[in-house]
């Protein structure tokens, strides 16, 4: 295993803090596989690629794809790049079980079975894309199980409306159940955190992008504008526009 790493695509997907920029990236000698890996990352409609490259305070996590299907690199004494803290590896190998096997004992976070198909790519990037919101400090989430499900679920679907009986009858339990158990756990009805993971993961969009606050507002499940700045003026104080001019560019 060899090469420079290269960048492949930058994209958008919802985690459980909300909608988060990741930069996929590839070690590899063989250049074919840019463009391979580049074709596939396009051809699931599940991922939003981010055609012009964004803000480097808003790509702050990194997926790298190492092509392991020669022989595994050493990691601990590999000459990589200095990634962000946010990083997760990925190794490219052939399909023998002994070789997931060694990806795993090497210190891969996962791998990813040659030849490509584009529906394990996006699974594999999928996860390590939670996996990385979930080592994030700032993520508040559940030890309770329906809880952390249901806390997936809305954020999942963060432009969707959830009320707690939609919950209830989608897990199999009782609505009064259930909100009273959120709110002892989350602080706050599911509804009511559903609104504050929209208008937090939108403000963070304001913070660190140019993105016009009419696109922002309708990633985050608001169709009209102005029901946006209303909602997000009762919960920070300010417009969407105020809080940008006013803010300062910070992840």
């Amino acid at each position: 295993m060899g090469g420079v790493v290269r960048h492949i695509a930058f994209f958008r997907t919802t985690t459980h803090r909300g909608l988060e920029t990741f930069q996929l990236m590839v070690q590899s000698e063989d250049m074919g596989l840019d463009e391979l890996l580049r074709h596939n990352i396009r051809s699931t409609t599940k991922l939003d690629i981010v055609e012009t490259k964004p803000d480097s305070e808003v790509a702050d996590k990194q997926i790298v794809i190492f092509d392991c299907r020669r022989h595994f690199p050493d990691l601990n004494n590999a000459h990589l790049p200095q990634f962000s803290a946010a990083y997760s590896n990925i190794a490219l190998i052939e399909p023998e079980p002994s070789n997931r096997h060694d990806a795993f004992m090497i210190g891969f976070a996962d791998y990813l079975s040659w030849p490509v198909l584009a529906s394990e790519l996006y699974a594999r990037i999928l996860a390590q894309c939670r996996a990385q919101s979930l080592k994030d400090p700032q993520y508040r989430y559940s030890r309770v199980a329906l809880v952390e499900r249901c806390c997936a679920y809305m954020v999942g679907n963060i432009a969707e409306d959830t009320s707690v009986r939609a919950l209830a009858q989608m897990f199999n339990t009782n609505h009064n159940t259930l909100n009273a158990m959120f709110k002892r756990e989350m602080g706050l009805p599911p509804s009511a955190w559903q609104r504050k993971v929209r208008l937090e993961g939108a403000a963070r969009q304001l913070r660190l992008t140019n993105t016009p606050v009419s696109v922002i507002a309708a990633d985050f499940g608001y169709d009209l504008p102005s029901n946006f700045a209303t909602a997000f003026r009762r919960h920070f104080g300010m417009t969407p526009h105020h809080y940008r001019k006013t803010e300062p560019r910070r992840s």
